[in-house]
């Protein structure tokens, strides 16, 4: 099992940017990439191989209307990018939900095992 604290990602529509027709990474996106990443690499995360679970707690960042699945895409690209998964297709189960404590994203990963 691999717990981890993430600071909360940018919202969904500030991921992605359009120019001259190709689709890129937003700038604030790249950058909470980078700044997340180093945040993941000092918890030492190791890594899970094959099917996975992974359950996220989130803190709403403010008072705005949000929508949770939202943080879902960012944390397991960020998670992909890190090596501590193989790939977000091998997501077996996913649960999520609000939380009123703490601070960001808490991330909770563990091998999905055969049922």
């Amino acid at each position: 099992m691999i717990e981890l604290n993430i600071p909360y990602p940018p919202s969904a529509n500030a991921l992605w940017r359009s120019n001259r027709g190709r689709v890129h990474k937003s700038r604030r996106y790249v950058d909470w990439m980078l700044e997340a990443g180093l945040k993941v690499k000092s918890q030492h995360p190791g890594k899970i191989e094959g099917q996975y679970k992974i359950g996220i707690q989130a803190v709403r960042p403010d008072k705005r209307r949000r929508d949770l699945d939202n943080v879902l895409k960012p944390c397991s690209d960020l998670l992909k990018s890190l090596g501590v998964i193989e790939d977000d297709y091998l997501c077996e189960m996913i649960t999520a939900r609000w939380v009123t404590y703490g601070e960001g994203i808490y991330v909770r990963l563990e091998p999905a095992g055969i049922e």
